[in-house]
């Protein structure tokens, strides 16, 4: 049985799952700096700064924003023939957020958000060839977190 590929972002239901997946990114961005708020405590200066908290709150604030603005007109951002499928797309913002809540280093989270708010913003600006420069930027800040 073959599996039909559906392009990525090709309808207003595609969309909100990006805006989703943006969302929920958010929320891990913030589960994390969280927990590292609480750490700071016991890590003293080796801990998050407040400038570092301050900078991963911006970002989760900006996701949640894009998001929102997905959301509130995902038939308009709908774009048709991007070469990716919608399945490797939502599983490649999945790896993201699974990272942000598993790993514990400020820099990767900053890496990995600053990732996927280019990518909404090439989605906002509907422009194709930017979304998949920005989806092969974000596999390798993938693959640079994992090695380390």
């Amino acid at each position: 049985m073959s599996e039909r590929r559906e392009a990525a972002l090709s309808s207003a239901m595609r969309v909100e799952q990006l805006a989703d997946s943006l969302s929920q990114a958010a929320s891990a961005l913030h589960a994390a700096v969280m927990r590292a708020i609480r750490k700071r405590a016991s890590l003293g200066e080796a801990g998050i700064s407040q400038a570092e908290a301050q900078a991963v709150f911006a970002l989760e604030v900006e996701l949640r924003q894009q998001a929102n603005t997905l959301y509130a007109d995902a038939a308009g951002h709908a774009i048709t023939g991007l070469d990716t499928a919608q399945r490797q797309l939502s599983g490649l913002l999945d790896t993201v957020r699974q990272r942000i809540a598993r790993h514990d280093h400020v820099s990767h989270w900053i890496s990995l958000a600053t990732g996927l708010l280019n990518l909404g913003r090439a989605v906002l600006a509907r422009n194709p060839e930017r979304i998949l420069a920005t989806l092969d930027t974000v596999r390798e800040r993938l693959q640079e977190v994992a090695s380390e």
